[in-house]
C-alpha cells in the first residue's frame, strides 16, 4: 500500500490485523470463497491447495509454472519468524489440478523449496517434481471498477472444511503500487483458508492472474459476525521479471527425462554430462560445464548412479570411486536446470580397509520413501557372505555414512546375481531386487521390500523359471528398471544377446502383489549391432509417463550413437529410433562414458 495514501494504509492495516486475529493466517487445515460457486470444470485447474505442516495450516495458491506455485509468503510464517529461501520449515504438500479434493485427478506433490519475494506477501513454492497441469499466465494491471474472479479452497458461508474449490465475482475498488482492494459482488467474501489464492481476469475463457488473497474482513464466512466483505490482494501482475529470474528453465525442467552420465578422461579427470531428451525420445549433443578431479579417477575405479538424490525432481549423478591406494570416496553432482553441473558434493570417504569396489554392485532408489533416491550396494564378502549396504541421501544430495541393511552367510553366490531397484508393489518405496542364476540352470528374481526406515525386510521370490524351462544366461542380459507400462509399479527390462548374435528385449512387469509377470518379449533384431557395444539406461524420455530405454552404441569404427526404444502401454518396446550420432574422435570414447549402473 503506498505510504502517501495514509488513510488507505491505515485501513489495510486494520484489515490485516483482523484477519490475523480471526485466524486467516493460522487457520485449521483446509477451509473457501464464501458465497462463491463450486468449480466443476478444468478452467481453474491451476488453483492449488497448500498444506503446511502436519495439520498446522492450509492456504490456497496458483500454479504459474509446471514446477512452481505462487502463494502468500505469510502462509509460511510462524510466530512472527521471517520466511527465508530454502526448504520449508515445516513439511508442505501442494495439491494442484484437483478442484474436487475427493477426486483422483491432478497431482499431490511435496514442496521442495520456497523463495519469498523481498517486498510483497508473495512466495514461490518449488514442487519436488513437474506436474502435468496447465499453469496460469500473469495478466495486465487491474483497473478500478473492473470485475474479477477470486478463487480458493477456504471456508464458505456454509462449510467449515470444504473439499472443493470455490470461485466468485469481485469488483476492484482501488489499485495501489503493490496491493489491490476488492469487494465481493452479492454475497462473495474471502474466507479463512483462501490466503494466497488467485484473483484472475478471464479473457476468452482463459484466466489471467493479477492478485493473491492477502487479508479480508470475512463478512458472510461461516462462524463470523462481521458484515463487511472488503478484501485486500497482493498484486502480482507486475512480477514477471521476478518470476523469470527465480524460476530458471532449461533442458532439465522440460517433461523429457534426460540421460546423465560421467565422462572419465585419460588423465584421470572427470566431467558429469547430460544428453538432453526431446518429445520424440531422441537426444541432443551432451551438455557439460564442470571438469576436474585432479587426475584421481579411472574408468575401472568408478561406479555411477543416475537418480534424484536431492528430491528436486531432476536426476543427478552419484559417483562411488576409489583412489590408487584403494581408499573410497562418494561424490554427488547435482544437476542444474540447464543440465550442467557445478563441483561435486563429497559426503563420504573411507580407507581401503572398508572393502573392495569390485565387490559392490550398485543400485539407486528411494528405499525409505522420503522423496529422495538413496544408494544401495550388493556386497560380496571374501568369506562368502552377501549384504545390502545402504547410503541414505541428504537434502543437499549428499549421503549419510553407509549402514548394513541386510546380510546373510547362506544366500548363495554373489557372482550369480544381477541387481536392480524397483518399487514392485507400488507402495512408494523402492525395493532391492536381483536376478539369481542357479547352478541347475533355473533363474529367479529375489525381492527385498523397502521399509520406512530404509532397511529391507525378509526377501521372497518374486519370479522364477525352473531349470527344465531355462530363460537364459545372466551374462547375456543387460538390465534397466523403470515403470514401462505406466501403472505406478516398478518393472525391469532386459536386453538379451543370443549366442547367434541377434538381440531381443524382454519386460518383467510388476503385479500389485509384489511379484512379476512372465517376461514379455517385444523387439528382436539380427542387424542392430553387437550386444557388447550397448550401454542401456531408462527414463521417460518422451514425456508420456512411461519409462523408455536408451542405448548408447559404439559402432565398429568407434563412432557413437544414441537410440531410443519407446515403451508401449503393455510395457513392451517399439523398434529403436536413432538420434545423436558422432564420428570417431569427434566427441570421445565409449569406454569413458560411465552410465547409470556401471
Amino acid at each position: 500500500m503506498p505510504s502517501t495514501r495514509h488513510r488507505r494504509a491505515r485501513r489495510a492495516a486494520a484489515l490485516l490485523t483482523l484477519a490475523v486475529a480471526a485466524g486467516l493466517l493460522a487457520a485449521p487445515p483446509a477451509q473457501a470463497v464464501g458465497g462463491g460457486d463450486a468449480v466443476t470444470d478444468g478452467v481453474y485447474a491451476f488453483a492449488a491447495k497448500v498444506d503446511v505442516g502436519p495439520g498446522d495450516r492450509s492456504c490456497s495458491g496458483a500454479l504459474v509454472d509446471p514446477w512452481w506455485v505462487l502463494t502468500a509468503r505469510s502462509c509460511f510464517s510462524f510466530d512472527g519468524q521471517a520466511v527465508v529461501e530454502g526448504s520449508p520449515t515445516k513439511p508442505t504438500t501442494v495439491t494442484v489440478g484437483r478442484p474436487d479434493l475427493t477426486s483422483s485427478g491432478g497431482a499431490v506433490v511435496p514442496a521442495f523449496r520456497v523463495v519469498p519475494h523481498p517486498d510483497r506477501d508473495v512466495v514461490l513454492v518449488r514442487l519436488s517434481r513437474r506436474v502435468d497441469v496447465t499453469p496460469v499466465a500473469l495478466g495486465a494491471a487491474p483497473t478500478v471498477g473492473e470485475g474479477l474472479t477470486v478463487a480458493g479452497f477456504g471456508r464458505t458461508a456454509t462449510e467449515w472444511v470444504p473439499d472443493q474449490l470455490h470461485a466468485g465475482p469481485f469488483t476492484v475498488r482501488a489499485v495501489g503500487a503493490s496491493t489491490l482492494d476488492i469487494l465481493g459482488d452479492g454475497q462473495g467474501s474471502v474466507c479463512r483458508g483462501d490466503l494466497g489464492g488467485p484473483t484472475v481476469r478471464v479473457v476468452g475463457g482463459r484466466p489471467q492472474l493479477v492478485g493473491l488473497h492477502r487479508s479480508s474482513w470475512q463478512g458472510g464466512c461461516l462462524g463470523e459476525t462481521e458484515t463487511r466483505r472488503d478484501a485486500v490482494d497482493t498484486r502480482v501482475d507486475d512480477l514477471g521479471p521476478w518470476l523469470t529470474a527465480t524460476m530458471p528453465q532449461g533442458v532439465s525442467t522440460d517433461p523429457y527425462v534426460d540421460v546423465n552420465f560421467l565422462y572419465v578422461y585419460a588423465n584421470g579427470d572427470i566431467a558429469p554430462q547430460t544428453f538432453p531428451a526431446s518429445a520424440t525420445g531422441g537426444f541432443a549433443h551432451p551438455v557439460s560445464e564442470w571438469k576436474g578431479g585432479a587426475g584421481a579417477y579411472a574408468p575401472d575405479r568408478v561406479k555411477v548412479a543416475n537418480d534424484d538424490f536431492d528430491g528436486d525432481g531432476i536426476n543427478d549423478v552419484a559417483v562411488l570411486s576409489t583412489r590408487t591406494d584403494g581408499s573410497f570416496a562418494l561424490d554427488t553432482f547435482v544437476t542444474r536446470p540447464d543440465g550442467k553441473y557445478g563441483p561435486p558434493i563429497r559426503s563420504w570417504t573411507a580407507a581401503s580397509s572398508w572393502g573392495h569396489l569390485s565387490s559392490v554392485k550398485l543400485i539407486s532408489g528411494d528405499f525409505n520413501g522420503d522423496g529422495r533416491a538413496d544408494l544401495s550396494g550388493f556386497y560380496g564378502y571374501a568369506a562368502g557372505d552377501e549384504a545390502w549396504i545402504n547410503w541414505f541421501s541428504r537434502p543437499d544430495g549428499g549421503f549419510q555414512s553407509p549402514i548394513q541393511a541386510w546380510r546373510s552367510s547362506a544366500f548363495g553366490q554373489w557372482s550369480s546375481t544381477s541387481v536392480f531397484a524397483a518399487d514392485v508393489d507400488g507402495d512408494g518405496r523402492d525395493d532391492a531386487n536381483l536376478f539369481y542364476a542357479y547352478a541347475t540352470g533355473a533363474m529367479a528374481v529375489i525381492t527385498w521390500p523397502g521399509r520406512a526406515d530404509g532397511m529391507f525386510t525378509t526377501s521372497y521370490t518374486s519370479w522364477s523359471r525352473p531349470a527344465d524351462k531355462p530363460f537364459g544366461s545372466l551374462s547375456s542380459m543387460k538390465l534397466a528398471d523403470g515403470d514401462f507400462n505406466g501403472d505406478g509399479r516398478g518393472d525391469v527390462a532386459a536386453l538379451y544377446g543370443y549366442a547367434d548374435g541377434h538381440l531381443g528385449l524382454f519386460t518383467w512387469t510388476a503385479k500389485a502383489d509384489g511379484h512379476f509377470n512372465e517376461p514379455l518379449g517385444s523387439w528382436t533384431s539380427t542387424t542392430f549391432g553387437q550386444f557388447t557395444s550397448i550401454k542401456l539406461v531408462s527414463g521417460d524420455h518422451n514425456g508420456d509417463r512411461r519409462s523408455d530405454l536408451a542405448a548408447l552404441y559404439r559402432y565398429a569404427d568407434d563412432s557413437l550413437g544414441m537410440h531410443t526404444f519407446v515403451s508401449t502401454a503393455a510395457g513392451s518396446f517399439n523398434p529403436p529410433v536413432g538420434s545423436w550420432r558422432v564420428e570417431r574422435g569427434v566427441y570421445g570414447w565409449w569406454p569413458s562414458m560411465k552410465m547409470d549402473g556401471e
